[in-house]
């Protein structure tokens, strides 16, 4: 059984109250009383303690159900669909709260069906089309599982057992089951779930009973024999407080599969409200209960179902009246057309003019106005070459064309077509020109309607989208245009060129965009009209690259976003060419190591690091002794080559997250950080002595050289920066170098 989120709120109410408060919850006997009574008693206690109310469970059979209904005696009420469209139809309900979830086997499910069972061992039933003529036992025709949709699966087979079949009303599926391994029917109906658990209490069950057209159902626990309908709707009756339904909800939706309510139940829970239409379908289709009336045919059916026939004759006779009536006034309509006409032309908001021997007899505001000109007076008399340029769009003469379209229209033709007028101020305009005739073609001088519509914007912006189009084809940069959802509609060369991607891969694809930041994109498009960013994309043989791309969104006349235009350049040679400076910036071109620069801005970090976290850190200075001999006997390069190999050894002599740099010539700097022990930060550059004066094979000679090294602790007594830091390691380097050299000295108040 299950309710549904209409449920979210409500907690548990005061836990007692009185006896007028009590709720009454009916379910539907669909098994003996006991059992059911077995199954749900825990489900009302459930209830009575979370929402602190009694709740007092019946157990009803369908008719004492809807007695009880009727009566107003339940609160709640839980039934099979089929029984739930019959109560819905005699009496106002507030619809379905919830739909129940059964459990079996530690699979769920929110559907049910039918099943058709027979003995073990007939072979003389084993398919639907055999049940045609068998004795069938049915718990009764409102039963969806155990009637309804066993009928419907065998109709659609060929067979009506309501017309070739007894069917015997049993009253419940246990009977129904009874009655067919005691032989007094040879088929029987019964809904999913029941030869299940009527086996848990009568294994031998299993091996009695034969079920027919049994289903494939994927995830369905339970055999069955037809589709499958939802499950048993809950239902609350209008007259109960909607606070109080809430609460129910609330604890029914908080019931969890192995709460030993839903256990007894042989539920999961509850789920929101199933879509019960299929089971209005079947009943329709069946013509049972509430369909089962057979409707009232009134005049009005009858007009609808012959409503092409009651049209047809009433259209002939309204055209046989008006065709009388036509015919009576024809010559007064005539007299007075060409005044109506006139009047027409005259208060029309488009251009029209009328024209007759050739020339314009009349023309209205609107057609005054498109021409400049400042009264009509100034178009009358003149034919339409006159206002019109020496030759038209299509290269025909004007006055050559507009004779060829009079004969045509004299003879009782229509032309349409666009036509270039010069305006009274040397402008040009353009329209499109219907000109047709408006009284009998036999008349001496026919009269000629011409109406003009200004197609000037129309066909500026027709020019603007042939550039726009070239610009597509033949920038350099890559455009893209996408739908709505950015699903691309298409794409340029250039684009094809730079992504390496095909154009027929490309539509219908997304654009080359990293796919957890593509949504982003469109939707800041979407909020805002246009975005702009970089990105790294593959190509198509899977070479990366860099893009510059801007995303513009293309509205309708609404305001509605309907596209999106996206413009990217390939930036890579830019992006790599910035790396190189910025490389070059901070690290030095000889070592690779860290420049003076970076070294700076690392030591800040790591001095502010260390106040953060309280541990020391030491500021090194390095200066090689007796480098510029080697420099000075052997050459730059091989200098280089030593720097280079002394640089090395000292990296790999400290840890990772320590830094060396060099700062200049064959000076060095370090930061040692997470300094715990001083006596460990002296092992370690004793290390670093060792490691420099080892000998180095340069310029095919073996050369030695060593290192004095001061270094100071931060933090201090004192607040310093990194400038000072630095200075007192050079300091305590210098005190180095007067003792001797290859060695190492702290720094001291005596260096200052």
């Amino acid at each position: 059984m299950a309710l549904i989120p209409l449920l979210l709120g409500s907690l548990l109410a005061p836990p007692v109250v009185a006896a007028d408060d009590l709720l009454t919850f009916g379910v539907f006997a669909y098994r003996p009383d006991y059992i059911m009574r077995e199954r749900y008693q825990p489900l009302a206690t459930y209830l009575s303690t979370k929402i602190g109310q009694e709740v007092q469970l019946e157990i009803l059979a369908q008719e004492d159900m809807n007695r009880a209904l009727a009566a107003n005696r339940l609160d709640f009420f839980l039934t099979n669909p089929s029984h739930f469209l019959v109560i819905r139809s005699e009496r106002s309900l507030t619809g379905v709260l919830a739909t129940m979830v059964r459990s079996w086997s530690g699979t769920t499910t929110s559907s049910l069906g039918g099943v058709i069972i027979t003995t073990a061992g007939r072979r003389d039933i084993t398919r639907l089309t055999d049940i045609k003529g068998k004795s069938i036992a049915s718990p009764g025709v409102h039963f969806l599982g155990g009637y309804q949709s066993q009928v419907l699966e065998l109709i659609e087979a060929g067979v009506d057992v309501r017309r070739t079949n007894r069917i015997k009303l049993m009253g419940s599926h246990d009977r129904v089951v009874r009655a067919v391994l005691s032989g007094d029917a040879d088929v029987g109906f019964v809904r999913t779930s029941i030869i299940e658990q009527m086996v848990l209490a009568n294994p031998g069950l299993a091996d009695q009973v034969q079920v027919i057209n049994q289903q494939n159902l994927a995830g369905f626990p339970f055999r069955a024999s037809t589709r499958l309908y939802p499950e048993w709707p809950l239902v609350a009756l209008p007259h109960v407080d909607g606070r109080l339904v809430r609460r129910v909800a609330s604890a029914l939706f908080a019931l969890e599969s192995d709460d030993p309510a839903a256990i007894a139940a042989g539920i999961a829970g509850f789920s929101p409200p199933a879509d019960y239409q299929s089971v209005e379908y079947l009943a329709r289709k069946l013509r049972v209960a509430p369909y089962d009336a057979v409707p009232e045919v009134t005049w009005v059916d009858v007009l609808q179902q012959y409503r092409l026939w009651v049209f047809t004759v009433l259209v002939l006779v309204i055209l046989l009246i008006a065709s009388a009536l036509w015919l009576g006034k024809r010559k007064r309509q005539l007299a007075a057309e060409q005044q109506r006409l006139r009047r027409l032309i005259l208060g029309w908001p488009q251009p029209m003019l009328i024209i007759q021997g050739g020339v314009f007899v009349d023309a209205n505001r609107a057609a005054v106005d498109l021409l400049r000109y400042s009264s009509r007076e100034s178009l009358l008399g003149k034919d339409i070459a006159t206002f019109s340029p020496e030759l038209q769009p299509d290269g025909r003469i004007s006055r050559q064309k507009m004779q060829g379209v009079l004969s045509q229209v004299i003879h009782g033709g229509v032309d349409q077509g666009e036509w270039v007028f010069r305006r009274s101020d040397g402008s040009d305009v353009r329209v499109d020109m219907t000109i047709a005739p408006i009284h009998e073609k036999d008349e001496q001088a026919p009269v000629i309607l011409c109406s003009w519509y200004d197609v000037t914007e129309r066909k500026q912006a027709e020019q603007r989208q042939r550039l726009a189009a070239s610009v597509f084809d033949y920038a350099r940069e890559a455009i893209f245009i996408t739908d709505s959802h950015g699903i691309v509609v298409d794409v340029n060369d250039a684009y094809v060129i730079i992504t390496g991607r095909s154009r027929s891969h490309a539509i219908g694809g997304h654009p080359p965009l990293p796919m957890d930041e593509g949504s982003g994109v469109f939707h800041s498009a979407k909020s805002h009209g246009f975005w702009s960013g970089e990105f790294s994309a593959r190509r198509g043989d899977g070479e990366p690259f860099v893009l510059t791309l801007t995303i513009s969104g293309v509205r309708d006349e609404h305001g509605d976003i309907t596209h999106f235009v996206g413009i990217f350049s390939d930036v890579t040679r830019v992006k790599e060419q910035e790396q190189k400076l910025l490389t070059m910036a901070h690290y030095d071109a000889l070592t690779g190591l860290p420049n003076r620069v970076l070294f700076t801005d690392r030591l800040h970090q790591s001095m502010a690091q260390a106040r953060r976290q309280g541990y020391m850190l030491a500021v090194v200075y390095i200066d090689l002794d007796e480098f510029k001999p080697v420099n000075d006997a052997f050459g730059h390069d091989a200098g280089d080559q030593l720097l280079v190999e002394i640089a090395s050894r000292m990296r790999s002599a400290l840890r990772e997250e320590d830094t060396l740099a060099r700062l200049g010539g064959d000076e060095f700097s370090a930061i040692i950080v997470n300094v715990q022990d001083e006596a460990i930060l002296k092992s370690l550059l004793s290390r670093l002595l060792v490691m420099v004066s080892e000998p180095a094979w340069v310029a095919d000679h073996s050369v030695e050289v060593s290192a004095s090294i001061g270094y100071t602790l931060f933090p201090q007594d004192k607040e310093l920066d990194g400038d000072q830091l630095l200075r007192q390691a050079d300091q305590a380097m210098y005190r180095a170098k007067q003792q001797g050299k290859n060695r190492y000295c702290p720094f001291s108040d005596g260096d200052s």
